[in-house]
Order: C-alpha cells, then sequence, then structure tokens
C-alpha cells in the first residue's frame, strides 16, 4: 500500500512538470518546424510526458547522490529473496513505456527487437545511475523492466491488428498471459513471499499528527507522502547494524539553528518497533526528533527524554562506514533545499 500511495503523491507534482515540458516542446515544435498535427497527438505527447517524468521520479532519480563509492550496491542474483509486489510493481510500470513509445515516435518503424533494445538501454541506464547514487542496483530490475516495455509494445499490436485478424490476435494474446503467469508464478516461489509486518514508522502512521522540518531558525510543515518524510522513514528503519546504545542525558535544547531536524509528532504516545533489530524500541513517545546533520534520534513524551547516535555501528557495519554516512546526508539536503 505504501508503494501505491506514494506513487499518487508523486504523480500529482509529476502532472505539474510534465504539463510545463511538454508546454515548452511544443512550442519549440510549432516556431522551428511551423507543424500542425491531429489533437489526439498532441494528447498522446502530454501523456508521455507526465508518464516520463512521473517514471524518473519513481525510481528515486531524482533524489540520487552520486558517489563513485557505488559501484557495491549491486545485486547479480535474480528474484532470489525478491518480494513479489515491488517485481510486479516495476512490471506494470514500464508497461505504459512500451504503449506510449511507438505511439509518440510514429515515423520510427518499430518491431519487438527495437522495443527490447531500447527498454533493455532505458532499464540499464537506471540501474547504472541508480549504483552509483547510493541505492542498489538489481538484475531482477533490468529483466522486468525490460519485459514491461515489451508487453506494451504487444499490446499496442494487439490492438493494431485486432481489427484485421481477431483470432489470430486473441490466441496469440492468450500465449502472452499464460507465459506472463507462468513467469510470475516462478518470481513468487522463488521470491521471499512471506508476511511483512510493517515496522518503524510506517506501522503507526495513522497517528502521525505532524511531520515538521527544521533549518536555519525556520520551521515548515511537510507531508507524510513527501520524499523527505519517505527518506527519513527509510533510513530510520535501515537500523540493523547500529549499535543504538540508548542515551537518557538530554540537554535542554536538542534544536540549534545551524543543524538541520525532521519532527515527527503524534496524537498520543507511540511504541516503535524495527523488525532488523530486536534489542531497540522507541516506547512511550509522543515525539521523535532527528538530527539530519549529527545523525543523532531523539524521543519522548512531552518532551525529548531519550536519544541514540546512528553513526555508531558494529563492527560488520563499521566497514562501510563512509557509504552508510554519504548516504545519510541525502536527508540533511533535501532539508536545506526546502528552505533555499
Amino acid at each position: 500500500m505504501n508503494y501505491i500511495l506514494r506513487g499518487i503523491g508523486d504523480l500529482k507534482i509529476s502532472i505539474i512538470i510534465g504539463l510545463f515540458i511538454w508546454i515548452i516542446f511544443e512550442l519549440l515544435i510549432y516556431v522551428i518546424l511551423k507543424r500542425k498535427r491531429m489533437i489526439w497527438k498532441y494528447v498522446v505527447e502530454l501523456v508521455f510526458s507526465i508518464y516520463c517524468v512521473w517514471l524518473i521520479e519513481l525510481v528515486g532519480l531524482f533524489s540520487l547522490d552520486f558517489s563513485l563509492n557505488g559501484i557495491k550496491n549491486i545485486s547479480i542474483v535474480p528474484f532470489v529473496g525478491s518480494s513479489f509486489i515491488p517485481v510486479f510493481l516495476n512490471f506494470a510500470l514500464f508497461i505504459p513505456y512500451g504503449l506510449l513509445l511507438p505511439l509518440v515516435f510514429s515515423n520510427c518503424k518499430w518491431n519487438w527487437k527495437k522495443i527490447l533494445l531500447v527498454g533493455a538501454m532505458t532499464s540499464i541506464c537506471i540501474e547504472v545511475l541508480q549504483m552509483f547514487g547510493g541505492r542498489y542496483a538489481e538484475i531482477d530490475d533490468f529483466i522486468i523492466n525490460t519485459l514491461g516495455a515489451f508487453v506494451g509494445y504487444y499490446i499496442y499490436s494487439f490492438i493494431q491488428g485486432f481489427r484485421k485478424n481477431r483470432k489470430k490476435e486473441s490466441c496469440s494474446f492468450g500465449i502472452l498471459v499464460a507465459a506472463l503467469l507462468v513467469c510470475f508464478l516462478g518470481i513468487y516461489f522463488v521470491g521471499d513471499n512471506s508476511e511483512q509486518l510493517p515496522d518503524g514508522l510506517s506501522a503507526v502512521e495513522d497517528n502521525i499528527s505532524e511531520v515538521r522540518i527544521y533549518y536555519g531558525g525556520e520551521s515548515r510543515t511537510v507531508s507524510i507522502h513527501s520524499d523527505i518524510y519517505n527518506y527519513f522513514s527509510s533510513q530510520l528503519s535501515n537500523c540493523g547494524g547500529h549499535c543504538l546504545m540508548i542515551d537518557d542525558s538530554i540537554d535542554d535544547e536538542v534544536k540549534n539553528e545551524s543543524d538541520s531536524f525532521i519532527e515527527i509528532l503524534f496524537f498520543e504516545p507511540q511504541t516503535i518497533t524495527f523488525g532488523n533489530t530486536e534489542n531497540f524500541s522507541i516506547t512511550n513517545a509522543d515525539r521523535v526528533l532527528y538530527n539530519a546533520n549529527k545523525n543523532i534520534l531523539y524521543w519522548g513524551n512531552c518532551d525529548y527524554e531519550y536519544s541514540v547516535d546512528y553513526t555508531i555501528f558494529d563492527a560488520q557495519l563499521e566497514e562501510h562506514r563512509t557509504e552508510v554516512l554519504t548516504q545519510y546526508q541525502g536527508l540533511e539536503k533535501r532539508i536545506i533545499k526546502c528552505f533555499e
């Protein structure tokens, strides 16, 4: 459900940006080529512009922090241990790509080989950028994204050829559906589909009353669907390998004007647990505050009473200190950017 809600939230801003890009593109085409087209062509190009912005936003390219250390973030074993839902959503996300390409670039002589090539190259570009942007590049994403683009083109071809030979196209479409069912059943059986109960902030989101960010003496409210909140929620939940020694000696002032912070306020005190560590939980907290510069988490009831330092790692994670702290800088940059 969180994937879907995030997608809906990203779509809203993508519509605005996509519309702006489409207007600029159409004006350039008109001024340079003096070309007029049928109304359906404008509509398809508008949809394609919005879709491309949405795709880039969903795969996280707008929020990557590039580093040469990213070469370590790669998974070359396809589908084994993967969760079925994200795999299927990635597949569905690329179907419009294969469907819209031949409609927008109708002058090109499209066939399934070209779509496979374009889909594969697009997916490779995304995975390489993610690899150097602090996120994991995964071979199963490359495979499933390319497959999604191919199926999108197949739907386009099916629509085009249905009027000419309904029996042949229906039979061919049925074979495709059967092949996809077998494919996704295989992915389901080799994947990790054990029930995963929500943990971290995702388990208590219904009780969040407000999310605020602070920097330079200023503060403002952000949505739980915002990139900043989602980034912090993910970072908070990735606490495995942190020593998480609770300190109950809190200074009177935990906020200052030089650092950046994110604060989560709840309607009533909450207990927050984490699936990747059994020895740490946040209990009886009606507020949580995170110093994004120093990577210190505070919480308490009516005031801040406890804290943990997210820069103290166990021996295994200590080997990746530079990489982890570089990823943590992403939250700080996002907060500061909101006040620029």
